[in-house]
């Protein structure tokens, strides 16, 4: 039993630790792959350095081939379809290149980058949080919101279980 509750303790440990590692190499591919991007172009002050930002960061989501993919396994709705979202961001880009052609020193050119800097500050995390979410769940599906949740609590019982049979959880007063 104590051999068992040794391997129990190894592979639990083991989950949590590969779990954790991939997640931040994962973390890195999706900032490198589009992420960046966005948070480059929510930091630019200016229309045209915020609109290229923007440019390249709807370019690095095309590439992905998300069309027809959600941010869901069920229970898909509009909201966490990646087609709507991107049409949302569709019309962000669009506005952007519109703002551009204006007057820096209007009022329509103020109105209009207060409508931008709301909309990047508001809306848009929940847009970029299905873009994400749907990178995660095509990429590393076990990493994916409540699969990881799921598969980290897993690997911790996996651990007590063994600490248990181990003998240690006494030991190390865990009970």
């Amino acid at each position: 039993m104590k051999t068992i509750g040794i391997i129990l303790t190894i592979l639990g440990v083991l989950f949590i630790g590969l779990t954790i590692g991939n997640g931040i190499i994962g973390h890195y591919h999706l900032e490198k792959d589009f992420l960046s991007y966005w948070s480059l172009a929510d930091k630019s002050s200016t229309i045209i350095k915020k609109s290229e930002y923007l440019d390249q960061f709807v370019e690095a989501l095309e590439k992905q081939n998300f069309k027809g993919k959600y941010n869901a396994l069920f229970l898909t709705t509009p909201d966490n379809s990646f087609d709507q979202n991107f049409v949302a961001l569709k019309s962000l880009q669009q506005r952007l290149h519109e703002i551009k052609g204006m007057n820096v020193s209007s009022f329509e050119y103020q109105t209009a980058m207060q409508q931008i800097t709301g909309q990047e500050q508001g809306e848009a995390s929940l847009m970029i949080s299905v873009f994400r979410g749907i990178w995660w769940k095509e990429n590393h599906l076990l990493l994916w919101h409540w699969v990881c949740g799921v598969q980290v609590v897993f690997s911790c019982i996996i651990a007590i279980v063994g600490l248990c049979l181990w003998g240690k959880a006494a030991e190390w007063n865990l009970f």
